[in-house]
């Protein structure tokens, strides 16, 4: 048999096969199988796209309440204070490392936080002006308000229900840039933010004593920080 005969069987063999692949083709197209196979794979996409959304947006969500409760975990322990001296750095110190451990199982090393001391003025402003008499912050993003009896805070950051005259708040700030484990559906970085308010427990206000000066302030007097 010549190579060309030979290559002349080769192909009509070949032909032969792909003309029964093809008729198998069409078969397999025309069941009921194949169609819910076809429609499978055309929802696939689709079920994978809303599960990893669900798992992204579900994570952000967990991170959020997570980093509310770091913010009530703040101001909750720091109105709890109840010595006779002014809290101390060590005492700050101690309160944001244990309040970072509500954040597990998130880096809590990303985390912000911020303490703040607030008064009310006993005048006759309805509602009564706020100071700042002392702020502490930690972390990436954190900054400490600055203390002062002259300006006073808008409502956008101490709501007026919370304020009271002669009385204070203790507000816990926590910040957290929420990475999405794929990044697929959210992508980039979300950044959370919590606040949350705590009156002083057993005092009126928390003193706190500046390391720098040793001096202690609790209160604004007139337009002054004092004990």
């Amino acid at each position: 048999m010549s190579v060309g005969t030979r290559l002349q069987a080769v192909g009509a063999h070949i032909y032969a096969k792909l003309q029964d692949f093809y008729a198998k083709l069409q078969d397999f197209a025309l069941r009921s199988t194949a169609t819910a196979a076809i429609e499978f794979a055309m929802v696939l996409p689709v079920m994978l796209t809303a599960y990893i959304g669900s798992v992204e947006v579900g994570g952000g969500v967990t991170a959020d309440r997570k980093l509310a409760s770091l913010s009530l975990t703040l101001a909750n322990l720091t109105a709890r204070y109840n010595l006779n001296q002014g809290i101390q750095d060590s005492d700050i110190n101690g309160v944001f490392n244990a309040s970072a451990a509500v954040l597990s199982p998130y880096d809590y090393t990303k985390a912000g936080m911020v303490i703040t001391s607030f008064v009310f003025d006993s005048g006759v402003a309805n509602p009564p002006n706020a100071y700042v008499v002392w702020s502490d912050a930690t972390g990436p993003g954190a900054v400490a308000m600055t203390p002062s009896c002259t300006n006073a805070i808008p409502t956008t950051i101490v709501p007026a229900n919370l304020r009271t005259q002669g009385g204070s708040v203790i507000l816990g700030q926590a910040n957290f840039p929420y990475h999405p484990p794929i990044g697929y559906v959210v992508t980039g970085t979300v950044n959370l933010s919590e606040v949350n308010f705590m009156v002083p427990r057993y005092k009126p206000s928390i003193a706190r004593t500046n390391s720098s000066t040793g001096k202690t302030y609790s209160t604004c007097v007139g337009s002054s920080l004092a004990p």
